[in-house]
């Protein structure tokens, strides 16, 4: 049944941690609901809930330890009325060690198989699943050039990849990620490294953020046009075709060209279900632009000049990179990057069609466990390409 002594709330969080990110609020549970349970909301709290994923990219509420996993399946529910049954990664947990996906040993939880357990560390025993030795993914093992020793021991880290929670094959990506905290590891804070020797302190193991929408405003007027216009192509298979492939030192793109796999190597495709997404989409909560590119995974753009109408195809792989980074790299710094501090028992669902998101920190040389539950469910509905009227 619904409650009846007090209303959700969200707060924003302080300025001091969301910047110039656009990114971040709390979720204030009512009184009458220790653990949260979507199915229990009134319809205005489950409005003023999916108009603040919207609007704030990250919300957070604390103190979850207890919730069931099913739960996040109800929580795609709540912002996608075309959320399917299925996580959009697929039934079951990509294990093929051809995809780069499979390379932090993850798992699926039995009794919610689309809820994906992450983490760093051996566990035995946990929901049904007699051993996990799972791996917390860092850039020493995807960067073209990682950071040193020297810079690794001074506490240094970099984001992993940017992405958003995409298959780019088949399914849809979804309107939320949901990740709920097990087991946070106690380890001393590291720095995030930006170019030009910039830096911002972050817990170590931080997911971080950007928004797409305060991508788009540091565009130009000429880019906005540009990107507005502009499909973005991605592989086949596209994480199996750069599983040998190395990234930039910001995650946003692939260094050097050469190391995908030929189309003949993958695993069986067809180009109907590889997809295509428009590079701006229209956020479906307040209308605003969000640049939204999977930059390690593109393959090709078509952009069409608005005055005559006419498409160009731009499949030279080391100019579209360069676009697609060339575009995004804007909004890569401290004042844009939205870290979560996690605590155990955070249960956070940002918006996946309105931000990139990604990996960070150096764990590994820490004998603390790191536990956490990830559901991101496939969407119905394709994204939305915004119309840029100013143009």
């Amino acid at each position: 049944m619904p409650h009846k002594i007090a209303a959700l709330r969200v707060e924003p969080l302080g300025t001091q941690i969301r910047k110039s990110s656009q990114i971040g609020a709390e979720v204030i549970l009512p009184d009458s609901m220790k653990i949260f349970n979507p199915q229990a909301l009134t319809e205005d709290d489950t409005q003023l809930l999916r108009q603040a994923l919207f609007d704030h990219g990250v919300l957070v509420i604390r103190n979850q330890l207890g919730v069931a996993p099913g739960v996040l399946y109800d929580i795609a529910k709540v912002f996608d009325s075309q959320a399917q049954n299925v996580h959009s990664g697929g039934k079951t947990q990509v294990t093929d060690p051809k995809n780069i996906l499979s390379q932090n040993n993850c798992s699926r939880i039995q009794r919610a198989p689309q809820v994906t357990i992450i983490g760093q560390g051996r566990i035995e025993d946990y929901e049904g699943i007699s051993l996990l030795q799972l791996k917390h993914l860092d850039q020493s093992s995807f960067h073209e050039h990682p950071l040193s020793d020297d810079e690794i021991e001074k506490g240094y880290t970099r984001p992993y990849r940017w992405h958003m929670d995409a298959p780019l094959y088949e399914s849809l990506p979804g309107f939320v990620t949901s990740i709920h905290a097990i087991e946070v590891p106690q380890v001393p804070d590291q720095q995030l490294q930006f170019p030009e020797g910039q830096s911002m302190p972050i817990a170590a193991g931080s997911t971080i953020f950007f928004s797409g929408a305060r991508n788009f405003e540091l565009l130009s007027p000429e880019e906005q046009e540009f990107a507005c216009n502009t499909t973005v192509q991605y592989a086949p298979r596209a994480y199996e075709w750069i599983r040998d492939c190395k990234a930039s030192a910001d995650g946003l793109t692939i260094e050097t060209k050469g190391r995908e796999k030929n189309l003949d190597e993958l695993a069986e495709w067809t180009w109907d279900k590889v997809q295509s997404f428009p590079m701006v989409w229209e956020n479906h909560g307040n209308g605003k632009p969000h640049l939204q590119i999977l930059g390690c995974c593109v393959y090709s753009l078509t952009t069409t000049d608005p005055a005559t109408g006419k498409s160009t195809v731009i499949d030279d792989i080391d100019e579209v990179r360069r676009i697609c980074h060339a575009l995004q790299s804007k909004v890569y710094a401290p004042e844009n990057v939205f870290a979560h501090r996690w605590e155990q028992g955070d249960l956070v669902m940002f918006h996946n069609r309105g931000l990139l998101h990604s990996i960070s920190g150096q764990l590994s040389k820490y004998p603390d466990r790191r536990l956490l539950w990830q559901c991101s469910m496939a969407s119905g509905a394709s994204p939305k390409a915004y119309k840029n009227t100013k143009a």
